[in-house]
Formats: C-alpha cells, sequence, structure tokens
C-alpha cells in the first residue's frame, strides 16, 4: 500500500488505544495499530473518497477480490477467521452479482458501439466480402454477446431473424446467399465497425478489390451450379 492510500485511510478514524491486545495469524500483536474492524472502517472511507477503484486499490495492496471480500464481510476487533459456510454463499452471491453487473456493464457498451457504427461514414458501399465471410464475422461478433441478435439485427435496418437465420443456414459459397438482404447490409455494418477500431484490410479483402474491381461482389444469390445446353458440351 503506498503513501497514498495510508496516508488516506490513517486520517480516517482515531488509532486505538495502544494498551489493548491483538492476537492474527501470522502478525505479532505488537505491529499492529488497528484491529480488524478498524481497518474495515478506514478501507470503506478511502474508497468513499473515489481516489482509487476498488480495483486499483486490491492492485495496490496485491490482493484478490475473493480474500478481499471475505475479510470485510466479517465483523469483529479481532475476526479474521472464515465461517466456511457463510463463505461460500456470500461467494455465491457475489459471484452472481459481479456476473450480472458485468452483463449489464457489456449490454450498455454494445449499446454505444452499434450507435458509433451507425454514426461512422462510409465512402463506398460496394461489398468486398463474400457471403463466406460475411458468415462467420457475424457468428463472431454475435459470440462476443455484447449485443443480443434482436439489436444487431435493427442496427441493420430492422432486417428479420427469418432472413439472418435463412443467410447463416446457406451452404458454403461465395455467392450463396448474396441476394440475401442481411449479405449486404451485415457487409455495411461490419465495414463501419472495422473502419471504426481502426482494423487494417485483411490480403484477401485487398484481392478481393483488386479481383472485383469498383463494382464489388454481385448481389444476387449464386449456389455455384451452372446449367448448359447439350449443344453447347
Amino acid at each position: 500500500m503506498d503513501d497514498t492510500i495510508n496516508s488516506t485511510i490513517m486520517k480516517t478514524t482515531t488509532p486505538v488505544d495502544e494498551k489493548e491486545e491483538y492476537s492474527d495469524d501470522g502478525f505479532d500483536s505488537q505491529d499492529l495499530t488497528y484491529n480488524c474492524n478498524q481497518i474495515r472502517a478506514r478501507i470503506r472511507n478511502f474508497l468513499g473518497t473515489k481516489e482509487m477503484t476498488l480495483k486499483e486499490f486490491l492492485k495496490e495492496c496485491q490482493v484478490n477480490a475473493g480474500p478481499y471480500y471475505r475479510f470485510m464481510d466479517l465483523n469483529g476487533p479481532n475476526r479474521a477467521k472464515i465461517d466456511k459456510k457463510k463463505q461460500k454463499v456470500n461467494d455465491k452471491k457475489r459471484k452472481a452479482t459481479e456476473q450480472r453487473d458485468e452483463k449489464a456493464k457489456k449490454f450498455k457498451n454494445g449499446l454505444g458501439l452499434l450507435i458509433r457504427i451507425q454514426e461512422t461514414d462510409l465512402d463506398d458501399d460496394e461489398v468486398y466480402d463474400d457471403c463466406d465471410d460475411i458468415r462467420k464475422k457475424i457468428s463472431e461478433f454475435l459470440g462476443e454477446k455484447i449485443v443480443t441478435q434482436t439489436a444487431f439485427l435493427k442496427a441493420l435496418g430492422n432486417v428479420s431473424t427469418n432472413s439472418l437465420r435463412s443467410f447463416m443456414s446457406m451452404k458454403r459459397g461465395a455467392g450463396s446467399g448474396a441476394g440475401n438482404v442481411v449479405y449486404r447490409t451485415a457487409y455495411v455494418f461490419l465495414e463501419k465497425k472495422r473502419i471504426l477500431e481502426g482494423v487494417k484490410k485483411t490480403k484477401k479483402r485487398l484481392d478481393n478489390e483488386a479481383k472485383q474491381g469498383p463494382g464489388g461482389f454481385e448481389l444476387r444469390h449464386d449456389d455455384g451450379k451452372r446449367f448448359y445446353l447439350a449443344s453447347e458440351l
């Protein structure tokens, strides 16, 4: 704990009587100035100043979140021993809360990302990723779980779930699904995301631009099948 934390915590309450005795495993009672309750109070007061986040405080103290919460849940001047049953219940509740908070944070950040993507300018709207590339990118984006599928489809222009399902379930092929509305709208969305995040174009993408020219990929379904007249064979 550095001088900033030390000085702030030390100012929060009055030191305990020096004659009071303490017993804590691994420490000599003569080395302790404050009892467990006082330390807990000082920690709460320090974190209340907002000089540090809890994460920064734990990193500075080189303490993991689990032991910290277990210590803070205890009560008593000399209590640092842990009720294992209570610890298990508290850990379970805390984990559920942290997961819920993390999910809410992700969702909030995800909605912010959607807004920034929609506000990003795209000079050309020709498509230079094939259908397989777009299917892969959609799967990866939704797999991050930062936005719901519903929010994603809304960002594409209120595309229907059926259209997405149809596009994603098509057989592999560069043009398989090119006539589906998801193909172009998802390309525009993902291209804006790439620009927003400053991601460079892949070699395949550059090759596609050179091969397809200024028009990009055709926006019509192509499953790779070809039919010929008998006279042409």
